[in-house]
């Protein structure tokens, strides 16, 4: 019995040493600097309330960019606080300490602050206590305690230090970090070398290359840029450089639509009253004249000449009954659907406004010859006996004659046309099997996979058809012409990367850009001189500003050096499993901060597998580095049926609805653990969204490696989501071709999640937005439900009035912060943070 009281009085004083309070011993100082008190216009203020100069307290403090000095406490462990004059000094004064503590994982505990002067303290900008009063004896007993509670991260910490007029106190300051428990203690603690964490704060604040555009010379450079503060909304503003990059002044006109066609002139959109007036100006606000006195509608295509403005009209269908809808097709549901798209003519030089367009089927504009004389014009039609259900006819109409040519009638698979500069030929944007298969490089057998693009060379006057890209790899978007020099730039799904290309449209000769990033998000081209701009980011590296010199990137902004300037994160590393059958399947990995090789480490596992690749880019909503700065070893690939890897590889997508996909995530996985001995194999999650979500749960049927799961907007029932999405349908046309619930039961029960769930085990985390028109939450509610019956470990969230992205920022705060907590449940057997926002109920 003496031996158990023994044990556990020693225990109890372990876990009491194990959290015992630490003194900060660093921080940064900036002051004192004098602060005037009011003028008292009135004896009160609003509301009745008498003026308290103590309320400078209650203004939060921006340190950025401020000139702060390093401190060091002295042996009591205070921050010897200065004065700029003496006890009775005829001005207050301001003194602001900064600090930083980083959470390994999300941890509690409190921060006691010592000291005799009037102090608040800010964490993240937000106030978590305050002492207005001054007590002499404050540096020997604490003058109040804040609570923290902290997710993973680096957290910046602003101690404000007033001193008033006739105050006589000492204005020292001592700062204790005391974590809640043992467990908090050796995830917390300060931060003394600057460097910070990759986070979802990160993710949601600070600024985004955006896009941009350049003039026709080439002269100027419209760059935009998105910029989220405080996990708010993002607001957006542009710049206007020069063409070596220098800025010339921000443009913060909001309603700029473009550039003139061949003059160095911005067009913007203004609003006076109910009048919409187009006009054109300088950008360095030198001139300006109207084109439009009152704009007829907002969508439009300009004439290359200048002469006449092509409108895109929405024309109002019969509405629905408040009480009852009959759907008239199954489009019906999605909104707007019996409404119809025409165009309109707006003659620049008379003012005449008519109709180019008329009829029931939607009609809309591709493009407008080089010489402003022809336009090319697309009519949708449906056919719902008929795969793939939508079909475009493509006509050019002659504005000068009225004549109507006909050149492409009921083809499904064609996405754009673009006339080439000469105007005798255009670039068709489409999958390989447009034009009667012209495209397809495909083994006997196999169906071509849609979303696998391609290029070809359509001959106005021959009719004739020529693959460009038939034996070229790289999944293709349409691009931009350069009018002075015959190249076509766009940009292709290299695999994991997105580079930029450059077609000789004489030779027909592709040529890679060498970008210098493995991700190009956007590019602009001076179609009348050639200059080209782009922005990229990579795996290791956020936005990065460049202009085209030669066939090499010049670059001119590199935002990514001053917001990485104090990150701490490993750089990813590649790593390619070889299948069983061969198959080379592309990934890569990222590893934990201060990661140590004689560590074990659970692991992530990252994929999508609906066809488009993941991409080799460090920010995002699933930034796999943010995932690894909580400890985790993260890893993720592209495996068969993403496009970007050539046709046979895209094709693999089809029909399979898990199959191989799922052996190769599978393989890899295990091939990972065999090949790092760094990692715990028992403690494994994985994760994906959409079809990434699909493929989460039904992983889980066909093994037992993975601890944990996380599904977001996952298909559980194949058939369900073939009829009820608002694109099941069309997308299953890819996915699915040629197979139906009443004539393939196999692949839409068999492989469907639901009809397995008796298979499931693992801990499944299940989030849906509650109005998700892609895939209806009533995926993951059958799912749940199932699962609930069975009696297995689940959960499921769902996200108020968000569709199919949670994009709202105090939603997708919570939305991410639960796949983190889920994680660290599970994977660190930890639920301290589930607990937290999910306190356990007893209904």
């Amino acid at each position: 019995m003496k031996k158990q009281l023994l044990l556990v009085w020693v225990l109890a004083a372990a876990a009491t040493c194990a959290v015992q309070g630490q003194t900060l011993q660093r921080a940064k100082v900036g002051g004192p600097w004098p602060v005037r008190a009011a003028i008292l216009t009135d004896t009160v203020g609003m509301n009745g309330a008498k003026y308290n100069p103590s309320d400078l307290l209650r203004q939060s403090y921006d340190v950025t960019g401020k000139s702060l000095r390093e401190i060091t406490a002295d042996k009591e462990g205070r921050f010897v606080g200065q004065r700029s004059s003496t006890s009775k000094a005829s001005t207050s004064e301001m003194t602001v300490y900064t600090f930083s503590l980083t959470a390994e994982r999300f941890a509690k505990g409190d921060i006691e602050v010592y000291g005799q002067g009037r102090m608040s303290l800010w964490q993240d900008n937000k106030q978590i206590g305050i002492s207005e009063g001054t007590n002499a004896k404050g540096d020997s007993t604490v003058r109040f305690t804040a609570p923290l509670t902290l997710v993973p991260g680096t957290h910046e910490f602003v101690l404000k230090s007033l001193l008033l007029e006739g105050d006589s106190t000492l204005t020292d300051v001592r700062l204790v970090l005391k974590p809640k428990t043992a467990r908090d203690s050796t995830v917390l603690y300060p931060n003394y070398t600057g460097k910070r964490r990759l986070t979802l704060d990160y993710m949601m604040n600070g600024t985004f290359i955006g896009g941009g555009s350049l003039s026709p010379s080439g002269k100027y450079v419209v760059t935009s840029y998105r910029v989220g503060r405080d996990n708010k909304a993002a607001v957006t503003y542009s710049q206007l450089r020069d063409a070596k990059g220098r800025v010339l002044t921000d443009i913060n006109d909001r309603d700029v639509i473009g550039w003139m066609p061949h003059e160095d002139l911005l067009m913007a959109i203004r609003k006076e009253g109910n009048v919409k007036r187009l006009i054109a100006f300088d950008p360095m606000g030198q001139s300006e004249r109207t084109l439009i006195a009152d704009m007829p509608e907002t969508s439009f295509r300009m004439s290359p000449d200048g002469k006449y403005f092509i409108f895109m009209k929405e024309e109002k269908g019969p509405g629905k009954d408040a009480l009852f809808v009959r759907n008239i097709d199954p489009d019906d549901r999605q909104n707007g659907w019996r409404n119809r798209a025409q165009l309109f003519l707006l003659n620049a030089e008379n003012g005449v406004y008519s109709p180019l367009t008329f009829g029931y089927s939607n009609t809309y504009i591709y493009d407008i010859a080089p010489d402003s004389k022809r336009v090319l014009l697309g009519t949708l039609s449906t056919d719902w006996t008929k795969s793939p259900y939508r079909f475009v006819t493509v006509t050019e109409y002659h504005l000068e004659t009225g004549k109507i040519d006909t050149l492409v009638v009921r083809d499904p698979s064609i996405d754009q046309l673009q006339y080439t500069p000469d105007g005798k030929r255009l670039v068709v944007t489409a999958a390989a099997d447009a034009f009667g298969g012209a495209g397809v490089n495909l083994p006997t057998g196999m169906t071509v996979n849609g979303y696998d693009k391609q290029f070809f060379l359509f001959d106005i006057a021959t009719r004739k058809v020529t693959p460009l890209t038939k034996n070229f790899d790289p999944s293709v978007q349409s691009g931009r012409f350069d009018n002075k020099n015959g190249y076509y730039y766009f940009i292709a799904e290299k695999g994991a990367r997105k580079a930029l290309y450059r077609l000789n449209l004489s030779s027909q000769e592709i040529r890679e850009i060498q970008t210098g990033e493995d991700v190009v998000r956007w590019f602009a081209v001076a179609a009348d001189n050639g200059a080209l701009w782009y922005a990229g980011q990579s795996a290791n590296n956020a936005d990065r500003l460049y202009r085209l010199d030669g066939n090499r990137g010049q670059l001119v902004w590199d935002l990514s050096a001053e917001k990485l300037a104090n990150v701490d994160f490993t750089p990813a590393r590649d790593w390619n499993y070889t299948a069983p059958d061969g198959t080379v399947v592309e990934g890569w990995y990222y590893l934990p901060p201060q990661f140590d090789p004689m560590k074990k480490y659970p692991m992530l596992v990252y994929y999508y597998g609906g066809t488009s690749p993941t991409s080799r880019t460090l920010e995002g909503h699933y930034s796999l580095a943010m995932y690894a700065a909580q400890g985790y070893v993260v890893y993720t690939l592209n495996p068969s049926g993403s496009t970007g890897y050539g046709q046979e590889y895209a094709a693999r997508h089809v029909n399979a609805w898990g199959d191989r996909t799922a052996d190769e995530i599978i393989g890899a996985t295990k091939e990972f653990v065999r090949q790092h001995n760094f990692v715990d194999g028992k403690k494994i999650g994985c994760f994906g969204a959409s079809y990434g979500g699909f493929m989460t749960q039904y992983l889980q049927t066909k093994t037992d490696i993975f601890a944990a799961a996380v599904s977001h907007a996952g298909i559980s029932s194949i058939s369900n989501y073939w009829g009820s999405g608002y694109w099941g349908m069309g997308y299953s046309t890819v996915a699915s071709a040629g197979s139906y619930p009443w004539n393939n039961p196999e692949l839409y029960a068999n492989h469907s999640p639901l009809f397995r769930a008796d298979k499931i085990h693992t801990p499944l985390l299940l989030l849906h937005g509650s109005v998700d028109t892609n895939v209806p939450k009533a995926e993951s509610v059958n799912l749940y439900n199932a699962l609930k019956i069975l009696g297995r470990e689940v959960e499921f969230i769902e996200f108020t009035e968000q569709d199919h992205f949670i994009l709202e920022p105090e939603r997708r705060i919570r939305w991410t912060n639960s796949i983190f907590a889920w994680f660290a449940r599970w994977l660190q057997d930890d639920p301290t943070w589930w607990n937290e926002l999910y306190p356990p109920t007893n209904l």
